[in-house]
């Protein structure tokens, strides 16, 4: 039986790089078996050089009964990975017999109500590569074809219990017309659309807690209208706002480096001579109430010279991380990742956008290669998209250290 499809027109273009793949998706990331994939790789395995590999390859841990996770080797690459990067997995026992998370990724689906939709992640090299070849941006197509087991498997379920009985479901295909048509107008450099995407979502915000859902749809096509004929308007806007420091390396995101990995990390300490030193502050009303904070340091001139060296790299192909972020958001479920509406969503997505661009922007010079590009989008979205916990923590310490205002999103996006 076939299914409806809502996928990029990019995403059966997709084809896995192998041992061409440099950020391997087989090293330093937790795959998960199922007990029951465990034991059918058990019982069909064959050959005596993998029986000694599945010996000791599994972790089990106590209180995960249903699972078990894939142990390293010294190199932090998984156990079945073979001296070419293969899959030892694959050649034992066959792909449909590898781990669903392995079969499904990069892809990442939702079952909304009757119908499908899904997106490739930016953790994956490849998909970085074709997000490089669409210079007219991302298009989505409604496909009927039928989905692989594990397409199915892995997508994430909103079922219509769930929309009747919390409004603002009402909106999830609303809302990707809305980052498709503000987050795509090249009228606007990205980070204004960032803005842009706030004004709407701080009104939508709005709609919602007043309980004016019905006007929800039509204001998100009027907004985009708007953002056509009122552009001089948005532009004198984005002039007066005062920024003391263009990407400002915030304390938040500093404070997230260090989930970046050490190759992330490294780059960014030594291209602006970034230092960081954590302190304790204690509550003025409760002395027992004690916080860890962060004083960071860098070198201000050196990150304006990354920065203007970043412009020039990108300058005539501005449209890669267009790509890139958007397709982070729409993989991601965009408005509707964590829970507490909207704006908190909003909030999030703008400190990955700054996170993303603070690390990209220090990671590439002016004579860096496409392949450079592609290989720190990935292995900086593998943190800043793929992790389900990263939004949630950033918009929580933006709260708790600075201000989520719309006037404050605005200087960490611009």
């Amino acid at each position: 039986m076939k299914d409806i499809v809502l996928q990029p027109t990019f995403y059966d273009k997709f084809s896995c790089l192998g041992s061409d793949c440099k950020n391997n998706c087989c090293t330093d990331w937790t795959i998960y078996f199922t007990k029951d994939e465990f034991r059918n790789i058990k019982r069909k395995m064959h050959s005596e050089e993998f029986k000694n590999i599945f010996q000791d390859a599994f972790e089990f841990k106590k209180g995960e009964n249903d699972r078990c996770t894939i142990k390293f080797d010294e190199n932090k690459k998984c156990k079945f990975l073979d001296e070419n990067r293969l899959c030892k997995i694959y050649q034992e026992v066959g792909p449909e017999n590898m781990s669903w998370v392995c079969q499904i990724y990069p892809r990442i689906g939702m079952h909304y109500l009757d119908n499908y939709e899904i997106f490739l992640s930016v953790s994956c090299e490849e998909v970085i590569n074709l997000l490089l070849e669409e210079k007219d941006g991302i298009m989505l197509e409604i496909k009927e074809r039928e989905l692989s087991p594990a397409e199915k498997k892995g997508c994430a379920i909103i079922r219509a219990s769930g929309v009747m009985g919390n409004p603002i479901f009402h909106f999830w295909n609303d809302s990707k017309i809305l980052l498709l048509s503000v987050l795509q107008n090249r009228d606007y450099a990205f980070g204004e659309r960032m803005v842009l995407l706030g004004f709407a979502v701080q009104k939508i915000q709005e709609m919602v807690d007043n309980k004016k859902y019905s006007d929800v749809p039509d204001y998100i096509q009027t907004f985009a209208r708007e953002l056509e004929q009122h552009k001089e308007i948005y532009k004198q806007f984005f002039d007066n706002i005062e920024k003391d420091e263009k990407r400002k390396a915030l304390q938040t995101i500093v404070y997230y480096l260090p989930n970046c990995g050490k190759n992330i990390q490294e780059k960014v300490e030594e291209r602006i001579d970034l230092k960081k030193k954590a302190r304790v502050v204690i509550s003025d009303e409760n002395a027992e109430q004690k916080k860890l904070t962060m004083d960071i340091e860098y070198n201000t001139q050196k990150y304006l010279d990354a920065i203007a060296e970043f412009d020039e790299f990108l300058k005539g192909k501005e449209y890669w991380l267009e790509n890139v972020i958007l397709e982070g958001f729409l993989a991601t479920k965009g408005l509707y990742r964590i829970s507490g509406g909207f704006w908190h969503n909003y909030a999030g997505m703008i400190m990955i956008y700054s996170a993303y661009l603070f690390m990209l922007t220090c990671c590439l010079h002016k004579d860096s290669t496409k392949e450079e590009f592609v290989y720190y989008a990935s292995e900086i979205g593998r943190v800043m998209f793929h992790n389900d916990t990263t939004l949630k923590s950033l918009e929580e310490h933006l709260k708790e250290t600075e201000s989520d205002t719309l006037a404050h999103l605005a200087v960490l996006a611009l």
